[in-house]
């Protein structure tokens, strides 16, 4: 057997089987509607391919490979994404998976790619024996106390109609406008999360095609999936006239997520007081995020300084400690292969800075 790439049709026998635990609450006709659309959104012609292996003219095993660049000091390293590894139910066990993942590594590397990247929704062992390492796995959880009635803000906060929350903090006055994440905002995140990425440790670089990529997905699942599966939301922050920076966030089943922030320092300190802001107004219970979004509290790490800042400590019940909590997540547990030397101690970088939007 052999590493051969395989076309959208072609790979049907393997999307009937992972139909039946990868679907998103999509029908099995959206389901195929929803792989062949990613198959052929732009980005996704240039970057992506499914490589697999056959036996007897039959799919034995099958992963995606994307082309991705990962920016950290200065200095672009091409990676290759590893997703949706899966080997067909009657041939499990019989090392199919490792064969697979071995020769994708041999190929990356005559390739000349610089490293390898996934995110394991498995036992990160069995990647590790191929000399992946872990660099992220843990989610910041933040629990939100409830308030009887409608939370009643300090003066310095102010909640318009039009989900617009106007702040002052230390004599600035920010606007944070939240609304539904179109393809008309792609210029200005990819603008913003440029500049955002260039302060950061390491980070994947995301170009307007692979935001709309990803939008893509995000939006065919909120419009057919039969979970109520949460459409994304831009939280747009300004300070006088001047836009610093974005959230993008869903929120379902009492939980904000936070996806990603894009700011500068100030600015996030405003986008995660209004975040609070609406968790209380809408009697949310948590505000869940990938473990990079803790840096924003170092060095204490609780949300005291911000809840105090903001005036927030006048409408928290008084016993609130404002603690963040972790904890590991079952999926999507980064894992990193280099193979240039630059990305060795890349692993070592704590919290890890990826994103919950950089899941490929």
């Amino acid at each position: 057997m052999k590493l051969e790439p395989a076309d959208w049709q072609t790979l049907l026998p393997v999307f009937r089987e992972t139909f039946k635990i990868w679907s998103p609450g999509l029908s099995r006709r959206d389901y195929l509607e929803y792989q062949h659309k990613q198959a052929n959104h732009p980005w996704a012609r240039r970057n992506l391919r499914h490589l697999t292996l056959s036996r007897k003219g039959r799919i034995v095993s099958s992963l995606k490979l994307s082309s991705i660049d990962l920016q950290t000091r200065g200095h672009l390293y091409k990676l290759g994404g590893i997703g949706a590894v899966y080997t067909q139910l009657e041939c499990r066990s019989m090392g199919y998976a490792s064969q697979l993942v071995q020769e994708t590594i041999e190929l990356a590397k005559s390739e000349k790619y610089q490293g390898l990247i996934l995110f394991s929704d498995i036992d990160c062992d069995f990647y590790a024996r191929f000399g992946f390492t872990e660099i992220g796995s843990a989610d910041l959880l933040i629990h939100i106390p409830f308030i009887k009635g409608s939370p009643e803000f300090p003066k310095n906060i102010d909640c318009g109609d039009d989900g617009t929350i106007s702040l002052t903090l230390e004599d600035k006055c920010f606007e944070l406008h939240q609304e539904r994440l179109f393809p008309e905002h792609l210029e200005f995140a990819t603008r913003h999360y440029r500049q955002w990425l260039r302060r950061q440790p390491y980070g994947i670089v995301r170009d307007r095609s692979y935001f709309s990529y990803k939008l893509m997905r995000e939006t065919f699942l909120h419009s057919h999936s039969r979970l109520a599966w949460p459409a994304l939301n831009i939280t747009k922050a300004s300070c006088n006239g001047i836009v610093g920076g974005y959230a993008i966030t869903e929120s379902a089943g009492g939980v904000l997520r936070i996806l990603e922030i894009a700011a500068p320092k100030d600015f996030r300190e405003a986008i995660w007081a209004s975040l609070l802001v609406r968790a209380l107004q809408e009697k949310l219970m948590r505000i869940r995020a990938w473990e990079g979004l803790a840096r924003d509290f170092a060095p204490s790490f609780n949300l005291k300084q911000l809840i105090k800042k903001t005036g927030l400590d006048e409408v928290l019940p008084s016993g609130y400690r404002g603690q963040l909590n972790y904890y590991n997540r079952s999926w999507g547990k980064g894992m990193l292969l280099p193979f240039d030397d630059n990305l060795a101690d890349l692993h070592m970088t704590a919290p890890c800075p990826l994103v919950e939007l950089d899941h490929l």
